[in-house]
């Protein structure tokens, strides 16, 4: 009694069956997305159907029919729409197999790939080359930087210390540097 006075009643009008626009072998098989939504709206059907017979209410043609139509409008919007997701999908698989076969090498293109790797082998001495002159570079700076400093603690020891003994630490540095040069 509960599940009768929930259910809406449809209203009593002998409508027009639609012509049907393909039959199942026409569509071809539905997507398997489709399949669960039309699945539930089936047994839907059917458990309203059970449940009027259950408590006892008979239904009308015009009821059954109205709720036939309405599935089958459900179903029809359904399957259009699939057949426009897998359209959609159609297309994007295409697109991506085009770009695929884009990449790939081609027999022609074998001259300029040979010419190419032969290029990459200079290149890769050439920057072999440049790289011993700069860390050649690198060490000369690095030496002539060492030799400042000595410089500057040859100052700070001579201004440190007293005036006579300042001949004795001029003459240390240059011995200290005269020793790492050798080295």
């Amino acid at each position: 009694a509960i599940l009768a006075q929930a259910a809406p009643r449809a209203r009593r009008v002998a409508l027009p069956l639609p012509a049907r626009s393909r039959s199942l072998e026409e569509r071809g098989p539905a997507s398997p997305s489709a399949m669960p939504l039309l699945t539930k709206s089936l047994l839907a059907a059917c458990a309203c159907g059970l449940l009027s017979l259950a408590v006892g209410q008979t239904a009308t043609d015009v009821d059954m029919m109205a709720k036939f139509q309405a599935l089958e409008a459900q179903f029809n919007k359904f399957q259009k729409d699939s057949e426009d997701k897998e359209n959609t999908l159609r297309d994007q698989i295409k697109e991506l197999q085009e770009a695929d076969s884009r990449r790939r090498l081609d027999a022609s293109q074998t001259p300029t790939i040979t010419a190419n790797t032969n290029g990459i082998q200079t290149n890769a001495a050439a920057i072999a080359d440049l790289q011993s002159a700069c860390n050649h570079i690198w060490l000369l700076l690095c030496g002539a930087l060492v030799m400042f400093m000595q410089a500057g603690f040859a100052m700070v020891e001579s201004g440190v210390c007293r005036q006579r003994n300042v001949q004795n630490i001029l003459m240390k540095n240059l011995v200290d540097v005269c020793v790492g040069t050798m080295c």
